[in-house]
Protein backbone atom coordinates (compact mmCIF):
# COMPACT_ATOMS: atom_id res chain seq x y z
CA UNK A 1 0.00 0.00 0.00
CA UNK A 2 1.58 3.38 -0.61
CA UNK A 3 0.00 6.64 0.52
CA UNK A 4 1.66 9.78 -0.87
CA UNK A 5 -0.29 12.96 -0.49
CA UNK A 6 2.04 14.96 -3.55
CA UNK A 7 0.74 12.23 -5.64
CA UNK A 8 4.16 12.52 -7.19
CA UNK A 9 4.40 8.61 -7.11
CA UNK A 10 1.53 8.49 -8.17
CA UNK A 11 3.11 10.14 -11.48
CA UNK A 12 6.20 8.13 -11.95
CA UNK A 13 4.47 4.84 -11.56
CA UNK A 14 1.76 6.13 -14.23
CA UNK A 15 -1.61 5.96 -11.86
CA UNK A 16 -4.24 7.80 -12.79
CA UNK A 17 -7.04 6.72 -10.86
CA UNK A 18 -8.17 4.62 -8.05
CA UNK A 19 -8.41 1.87 -7.29
CA UNK A 20 -5.37 0.52 -9.00
CA UNK A 21 -2.85 -1.69 -7.87
CA UNK A 22 0.62 -3.13 -9.19
CA UNK A 23 2.66 -6.18 -7.94
CA UNK A 24 6.48 -4.81 -8.02
CA UNK A 25 9.64 -7.37 -7.50
CA UNK A 26 12.05 -7.06 -5.03
CA UNK A 27 14.16 -4.70 -7.47
CA UNK A 28 10.68 -2.45 -7.94
CA UNK A 29 10.51 -3.19 -11.36
CA UNK A 30 6.58 -3.97 -12.13
CA UNK A 31 5.49 -7.28 -12.73
CA UNK A 32 1.93 -6.62 -13.39
CA UNK A 33 -0.79 -3.67 -12.18
CA UNK A 34 -4.65 -3.62 -12.55
CA UNK A 35 -7.16 -0.66 -12.78
CA UNK A 36 -10.42 -0.79 -11.61
CA UNK A 37 -11.07 -3.31 -9.03
CA UNK A 38 -8.37 -5.23 -8.09
CA UNK A 39 -9.12 -9.33 -9.51
CA UNK A 40 -7.99 -11.14 -6.49
CA UNK A 41 -7.80 -14.54 -8.75
CA UNK A 42 -5.32 -12.19 -10.72
CA UNK A 43 -3.33 -11.17 -7.96
CA UNK A 44 -3.02 -14.57 -6.64
CA UNK A 45 -1.82 -16.09 -10.20
CA UNK A 46 0.85 -13.42 -10.42
CA UNK A 47 2.15 -14.04 -7.16
CA UNK A 48 2.16 -18.14 -7.40
CA UNK A 49 4.38 -17.40 -10.63
CA UNK A 50 7.17 -15.85 -8.57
Amino acid sequence: MLWDPTFESWSQLGISSQPSGMLLDGNGTILTSWRGDIPQSRVLEAVSAL
